[in-house]
C-alpha cells in the first residue's frame, strides 16, 4: 500500500476529512482520552501520563491509523502548570496529532527521560532526546565544530569511525541554547510579528505568515485576494532566495569558487526585489493579521517581470557549472542517501523529503493561499542522495519563477488588508496549530491564547528534523564527506534555537 502512495502524482489530504479521524480516535482510544478536538490543522489529544504508553502503541499499530512518523516534541508551561507536546503524523491517512499531557515541574526541568525513553521505542528519531552526555563522551574520536559554515554552526558534532568511516555520529545542540521561552508573554503581537521571523533568518516571511495564518484561522478570517498574492509572491521570492543561498554553501564545500561568486550575486538580486517590496531583506516585519503591510504599485511589478527572465538564464549558468562538471557531480552522487522509509519516519518535510522521491507539498497538499490556481509541479528525487538534493533545489527556483511569472500577470485589483482591532477582540481559552511549506520542509507554530494574552508558543522548523536525521545518514560515510552531507540538508540555525 505504501509504495501506491509513493507513486501518487499528490496525495489526498482530504481523502480522510479531520472529522472522520477524530471518529476513529474516539472509537479506538474512547476511555484513554480526556478531551480531542480540532486545533487548526491538527487534531488535540489530551490525555494522561499513565495512558500515553498504550494511547502512542494503538496510534502506531493500528492499521486505521498508522500513525508512522515523529514530528516534533516540546515542553513548554502554561497557567501555571508544565506539559509537553507530541507531534505525530499519519503519511498514509495524511493527518496529524497533538498528544497533550499534564507534567512536574521535576519532569520539565529534568527533559522527560522516562516519556522520551518510551516514545523512542516507538520512534527511533527519539533517540536524539535522551540524554547521550555519557554515551557521547565514551564513544567519540573526534569532535568537529563548525564556526565558520552557516547552517552548521547551531551545533558540534562527535564521531566515532573506523579508520576514514563514519560508525556513529551525534549532534550536540547545546550552543544554540539562546533564547528564554518567555520571550514573548506581555508583548504586543504586531511586535510579535517581528520577533518571529528570527526564528528563519534565510526566509523570515514564512514565520510571519504562519503566525499571523494561525490568528485568521482562529478569527475566520477571509484574507483579501490581493492581499494573498502578495504574499505567494514574497513566499516564492525567499523560497528562490533561500535555495540560492543552499547553492552557494554546497559550492564553498566543493570549492567551486566562480559559480559560488555568481551565486551570491544572483541572491543579491532577488534581495533587492524583495528590499522593494517590504522595505528590508532579511526580517521583513511586513506580514500583518487579515493581510500585509503596505500594496505593491506597478512599478514593483514591472520591476519583478524584468529580473526574471535575467534570474532563469543566471541561474541556469550556475546549474550547468555543477551539474554538467563530471568531478563534481561524482563528488555529490552516492553520497548521503536517504530512503523513503528513512524520510518519513524521521518526519523530514520539504526539499529532503522530495529528494528521497515522495512528492509532498503543502502548497499542493492542502489549500494554502491560492496555490491551486497555479501550474506548477513539486520536482521529486529518485535516490535521495546529495545530487538529488541540489537538483531538486534548483528544480524548484524554475518553478518558482514560474509562481511569480503567472502571479505578476493576473495581479487581482482590491484591498491588501482587512484591518481589525485586535485590542478589542478577547479569545476563551483557544489551542491552534498552523503550518506553512517553507524553503526547508514544514514550520509549524502551536499557540494557547486566553483573553488578549498568549500563553505558551511552540515554534517547530524543519531543520531540527533534518538534523536529527543527518545522524543517522552520516552512518557509513567517509569522513571527508561530511560536510557536504550536512550541507545538503540546509539546516536553517534559526530553526534549531531552543530555550
Amino acid at each position: 500500500m505504501i509504495e501506491d502512495i509513493y507513486n501518487k502524482v499528490y496525495s489526498l489530504p482530504e481523502s480522510i476529512l479531520v472529522g472522520e479521524a477524530e471518529k476513529k480516535i474516539e472509537s479506538v482510544l474512547n476511555d484513554r482520552i480526556k478531551k480531542i478536538y480540532k486545533a487548526g490543522q491538527d487534531l488535540l489529544i489530551e490525555i494522561s501520563k499513565e495512558d500515553l504508553h498504550q494511547v502512542v502503541k494503538e496510534l502506531k499499530e493500528n492499521p486505521e491509523l498508522q500513525v508512522n512518523r515523529f514530528q516534533s516534541i516540546a515542553s513548554y508551561r502554561s497557567k501555571n502548570k508544565d506539559f509537553i507536546l507530541i507531534s505525530l503524523t499519519s503519511f498514509i491517512y495524511s493527518f496529524s496529532f497533538l498528544i497533550k499531557l499534564k507534567i512536574s515541574e521535576k519532569e520539565s526541568r529534568e527533559g522527560c527521560p522516562e516519556i522520551i525513553e518510551m516514545l523512542a521505542g516507538f520512534y527511533k528519531a527519539f533517540d536524539f532526546y535522551r540524554d547521550r552526555s555519557e554515551l557521547i563522551s565514551e564513544k567519540s574520536d573526534m569532535e568537529i565544530f563548525y564556526r565558520d559554515q552557516d547552517g552548521l554552526d547551531c551545533f558540534d558534532l562527535n564521531i566515532s569511525a573506523d579508520g576514514d568511516t563514519v560508525r556513529e555520529a551525534f549532534a550536540d545542540i547545546d550552543i544554540s541554547r539562546v533564547i528564554n521561552s518567555g520571550y514573548y508573554r506581555d508583548m504586543e503581537i504586531y511586535n510579535l510579528i517581528a520577533y518571529i521571523s528570527r526564528f528563519d533568518w534565510k526566509a523570515g516571511i514564512f514565520p510571519e505568515i504562519c503566525l499571523c495564518s494561525a490568528f485568521e484561522q482562529l478569527l475566520q478570517l477571509k484574507v483579501p485576494e490581493r492581499a494573498v498574492y502578495i504574499r505567494m509572491l514574497l513566499c516564492e521570492l525567499y523560497r528562490i532566495s533561500n535555495h540560492i543561498y543552499f547553492i552557494s554553501n554546497i559550492c564553498t564545500s566543493l570549492g567551486c569558487d566562480v559559480a559560488y561568486n555568481l551565486s551570491l550575486l544572483e541572491r543579491e538580486r532577488v534581495l533587492r526585489s524583495i528590499e522593494f517590496i517590504t522595505g528590508a531583506r532579511i526580517i521583513p516585519n511586513f506580514i500583518r493579521i487579515g493581510g500585509v503591510k503596505k500594496d505593491l504599485n506597478e512599478e514593483v511589478l514591472l520591476n519583478i517581470k524584468r529580473v526574471l527572465p535575467v534570474l532563469y538564464r543566471n541561474i541556469k549558468k550556475i546549474e550547468s557549472m555543477i551539474i554538467d562538471n563530471f568531478l563534481v557531480k561524482e563528488r555529490l552522487k552516492g553520497i548521503g542517501i536517504i530512503s523513503k522509509d528513512t524520510a518519513l519516519s524521521y518526519g523530514i518535510t520539504g526539499p529532503n523529503l522530495r529528494a528521497s522521491g515522495i512528492r509532498y507539498d503543502l502548497r499542493k497538499d492542502r489549500a494554502f493561499a491560492s496555490y491551486k490556481d497555479f501550474l506548477f509541479t513539486s520536482p521529486i528525487g529518485r535516490k535521495g542522495d546529495c545530487l538529488d538534493r541540489v537538483i531538486v533545489r534548483f528544480n524548484e527556483i524554475y518553478q518558482s519563477l514560474r509562481i511569480i511569472n503567472q502571479a505578476v500577470k493576473r495581479f487581482p485589483n482590491g484591498l491588501y488588508i482587512k484591518k481589525i482591532n485586535l485590542s478589542h477582540i478577547e479569545f476563551q481559552f483557544e489551542s491552534v496549530s498552523y503550518g506553512v511549506e517553507c524553503p526547508h520542509g514544514l514550520f509549524k507554530i502551536y499557540m494557547e491564547l486566553e483573553k488578549s494574552n498568549i500563553n505558551s508558543i511552540i515554534v517547530k522548523g524543519p531543520s531540527i528534523n533534518s538534523l536529527i536525521l543527518g545522524e543517522e545518514v552520516l552512518k557509513g560515510n567517509k569522513i571527508e564527506d561530511i560536510n557536504i552531507i550536512l550541507t545538503s540538508l540546509d539546516i536553517s540555525s534559526g530553526e534549531i534555537m531552543t530555550d
